[in-house]
């Protein structure tokens, strides 16, 4: 028997909950800042939030299949960090180790005077089993991203 439309959206607001749950404890319990780039992975999770919680109200297959989406958009933005971190390719130049991030001597100062910390993109600070947040938000990601296209596409047999 497969899940209902309103489960699967309910499994996915609940994965989706966990991870940011997870990602906000870690910055404001744990003290770990985000990158750049770990700033712009959570917005597919966010994402997913939104679209749960429209398909516990209104079950539909779209609700589901913009999950999926938004899932592949975090499976890519995932592989996107791990490259970085790894040295695959370079990141965004405001979070990169070779520099500052600033354009002229004036705006290092500026940022000097802010007291502004330069999280690095490439140099990841949190691991577990060996594995840096941003690889487990791609392996996450990449399996919530499977699981829920498999689910459209049992879903839209089950229509036919």
């Amino acid at each position: 028997m497969s899940p209902t439309l309103r489960q699967t959206n309910a499994a996915a607001l609940t994965v989706a909950a966990a991870v940011i749950g997870y990602v906000l404890f870690s910055q404001y319990v744990q003290g770990y800042q985000p990158c750049e780039l770990c700033w712009r992975e959570r917005w597919p999770w966010y994402a997913v939030l939104g679209f749960g919680i429209a398909g516990l109200i209104v079950p539909s297959r779209l609700w589901l299949m913009l999950i999926a989406v938004a899932l592949l958009v975090s499976t890519g933005l995932g592989l996107h960090h791990v490259g970085v971190e790894q040295h695959w390719w370079a990141g965004p130049s405001a979070c990169a180790s070779n520099g500052s991030g600033t354009a002229s001597v004036a705006e290092l100062k500026a940022m000097m005077m802010r007291e502004t910390q330069v999280i690095q993109c490439d140099q990841p600070i949190w691991f577990f089993l060996g594995l840096s947040m941003a690889t487990w938000n791609f392996i996450a990601s990449l399996v919530a991203a499977v699981a829920a296209i498999t689910l459209v596409i049992r879903s839209r047999h089950a229509h036919s």
